[in-house]
């Protein structure tokens, strides 16, 4: 199913699917074992387990570097690949996962019993471990390959070639395990690669679940009783050995005796699983190899599944279980955030794309950072840096903090849009020491003491202009700005967040953070003050202040990125007040030109600076489209006008805009004008701003102009649009 669909949970259980061996890579297990404590505390256990009757360490092989890693060895691999699959499963039930069911293929089986509760944990990895060291004597008993055909068709093919091979597993309808003496796997393999149907080798020179392994089957069983001591699990766990529902008490050393020798039904157990109810298949292992068997067994019965990984060869580890999280949480198996579960957060959730005025890049942050810093625990000094510049405002945006667990030091936090994949936006981290280490640029955090607000009302004594509705006043004092606030903004952790990126940036005239070090959090009143203290190129420490003057939050030292470097609305260059000369559009050329160029020149204009003032994609407006329809409303009209006045010396109406011009239209409309007007030029240049003033009286009277010409449904809608942007320019 495509990530991105909905899936219905009703009457859906969800199986913990765990694979056989085969799918390892080195590094596997490295990433979740320094992020995830659970993961850590598992496979900790694990090694003590496991040295205590072999000459390797768990934790070793999983640090291995090529050369010296051991996983090529059954004996180490199996042992490895099982205790790497229950910290998995303690991960996801740690996240808020309740699977209903579970199964394993093959090795995967012994994992499967101990997530389900048939067996413990040292008794799974001991199972392991022997079944690994015997597998050591199956090396050279012969080869195993994988057939796109009914196992009917495989053993019709094992019979016409002397029948020295057997069936090993049945995969799915349509796929199917043979293994046996070498020479007649390879046999078949050709035959059918010769009429173009799929068919292949596998690695290795070992005839799994045939009669080759016969001889171990006794060795493994009567080895095992000691080490197996099967409980009862309920009906939870579902075995490829018979294809059925296994009573946990029943796993005992003739069950993994069979385990070994025995063809692996997993077509069977899913059909098993099917009629239990199960619609969400999520594979535990270290990289997907049982997706397309799951699908192709639920289309037999036409049902489609939710099939999911868990960890990807190569990929970053906890970002794929957040993206398994996330998918989960979507189709229900995941109840809602809560605890130290997933966090989620709707950071914009406005149906359609609207302009990101000013300051929504840094509100969106401040969403972010509060975000990470919710799912971080314990809570105290913290570090967020943003892994990607990328602006996600002012789409829907949906927003994945790492679910934290105790003692988690490290939250990943990820986002995407209805037009965007998922992406690792920011990391949050405790902060360590006077100088959080290990983040450069961070500087010492604790520098300064906290700011006192009798002393900064006293000292700031110049009034500036600071553009943010929260704010009433502002004063300075060469690097320190005070910012008095509204009453009745900024309450609550969240708000008080957003709201110190918001007016630093204003500040700073900055567009969004890049890193945000040594973050505190402090108790008292609503947010009275702001305290800006400018440090350096693109950087400052921030305190919010309450009435009383005690801090409610300090932001030790904050990176920024400028609004020249700003993603989609540096694309195009400010071009209001230039005139005519290099970078700039030659007025005198275009009226020469004929009307198709200068159409187009024009229309081009137009497309870009709109792109410009909505903070988006030349792409993402075209031609045809009306413009009041991508976004372009009484504020950005106003704006656009300034832009056309500046440059052309053109007047527009932004009742024009609002009601459906397109850019094809205004630079029809421009065209007529230089066409019209031979010694018309640019006008006087008026200064650009990235959003309505609505304190200057000039922007009221132009705004107050244009009402005129609307009837009294479009004032009302109009005024209706203005009242929202004044909310929510931030």
């Amino acid at each position: 199913m495509a990530a991105d669909a909905p899936h219905d949970p009703a009457g859906g259980r969800t199986a913990l699917v765990f694979s056989g061996q085969g799918n390892q890579w080195l590094g596997m297990g490295r990433d979740l074992m320094a992020r995830e404590p659970s993961v850590r505390a598992v496979l900790q256990e694990a090694d003590e387990v496991l040295r205590a009757g072999t000459d390797w360490s768990l934790l070793d092989e999983l640090a291995a570097a090529e050369g010296e890693s051991r996983l090529a060895d059954p004996a180490v691999l199996q042992p490895t690949l099982v205790a790497l699959q229950i910290a998995l499963a303690r991960l996801l039930a740690e996240r808020g996962l309740r699977a209903d069911h579970f199964v394993g293929h093959s090795l995967g089986e012994i994992a499967a019993a101990a997530a389900a509760g048939a067996l413990d944990l040292p008794g799974a990895l001991r199972l392991a471990r022997l079944r690994g060291e015997l597998m050591r004597k199956a090396v050279g008993t012969g080869r195993t390959a994988l057939l796109g055909v009914a196992a009917e068709q495989a053993e019709a093919l094992i019979a016409a070639y002397g029948g020295a091979a057997d069936i090993a597993a049945w995969n799915a309808p349509g796929a199917t395990l043979v293994a046996g003496d070498a020479g007649t796997v390879e046999a078949i393999v050709a035959e059918l690669t010769g009429r173009e149907v799929f068919a292949r080798v596998l690695r290795g020179d070992i005839a799994f679940h045939s009669r080759c392994l016969e001889p171990l089957r006794a060795e493994f069983t009567e080895a095992a009783r000691e080490l197996a001591r099967p409980r009862d699990c309920g009906e939870r766990l579902v075995s490829t050995v018979t294809g059925a529902l296994l009573d946990g008490s029943r796993a005992d050393a003739a069950h993994w005796g069979a385990n070994l020798r025995a063809p692996v039904r997993f077509a069977q157990a899913v059909d098993t699983l099917l009629e239990l109810g199960c619609r969400t298949f999520v594979e535990v292992g270290p990289h997907p190899t049982l997706g397309p068997s799951l699908t192709d067994c639920c289309a037999a019965r036409g049902i489609t599944p939710l099939v999911l990984p868990t960890l990807r060869r190569g990929s970053a580890e906890q970002e794929s279980v957040l993206r398994t999280l996330w998918e989960l949480r979507r189709a229900g198996a995941v109840p809602p955030a809560g605890g130290h579960r997933v966090r989620f957060l709707a950071a914009v959730t406005d149906a359609a794309p609207r302009p990101a005025l000013r300051g929504r890049a840094a509100q969106f942050a401040g969403q972010v950072a509060a975000a990470a810093l919710s799912a971080l625990d314990p809570a105290g000094p913290a570090t967020v840096t943003w892994d990607s510049a990328d602006d996600l405002v002012p789409e829907a945006t949906s927003v994945l903090a790492t679910p934290a667990a105790p003692g988690a030091d490290t939250v990943a936090v990820h986002a995407r849009t209805p037009h965007t994949g998922w992406l690792r936006l920011a990391t949050a981290c405790r902060a360590f020491g006077d100088h959080d280490a290990g983040h450069p640029g961070a500087g010492p955090v604790c520098a300064s003491p906290l700011p006192d607000l009798a002393e900064l009302t006293a000292r700031c004594a110049v009034h500036r202009y600071v553009a943010d509705t929260a704010v009433e006043s502002a004063a300075e004092d060469g690097d320190d700005v005070l910012v008095r606030l509204r009453p009745g903004t900024g309450t609550g952790p969240r708000a008080r967040l957003e709201l110190a990126l918001r007016v630093t940036a204003a500040v700073l005239d900055a567009h969004a953070p890049t890193a945000l070090h040594g973050i505190t959090g402090h108790d008292g009143g609503p947010a009275a003050y702001v305290h800006v203290l400018r440090d350096g190129e693109g950087a400052a420490r921030t305190t919010v202040l309450d009435a009383d003057g005690r801090a409610v939050l300090h932001i030790g030292r904050s990176l920024w990125r400028s609004r020249t470097a700003a993603g989609p609305e540096a694309a195009v260059p400010d071009r209001t007040g230039e005139a005519a000369g290099a970078g700039a559009l030659d007025l005198a050329a275009l009226r020469a030109a004929g009307t198709d160029s200068r159409l187009a020149v024009l229309t081009e204009w137009v497309r870009e600076t709109s792109a410009a003032l909505l903070r988006t994609g030349v792409d993402r407006v075209p031609a045809l489209k009306p413009l009041n329809r991508l976004g372009v409303d009484s504020v950005i009209g106003l704006e656009l006008r300034r832009r056309v006045a500046a440059v052309f010396g053109a007047e527009i109406s932004v009742v024009r805009l609002l009601r459906g011009a397109t850019p094809a239209d205004l630079a029809a409309d421009l065209s007529d004008w230089l066409t019209a007007e031979p010694d018309a030029g640019p006008a006087t240049a008026v200064p650009t701003r990235a959003a309505l003033d609505l304190d200057d009286p000039a922007d009221v009277e132009r705004l107050l102009d244009d009402l005129d010409a609307l009837s009294p449904e479009e004032v009302d809608s109009l005024l209706g649009r203005l009242t929202d942007d004044a909310a929510s320019e931030i």
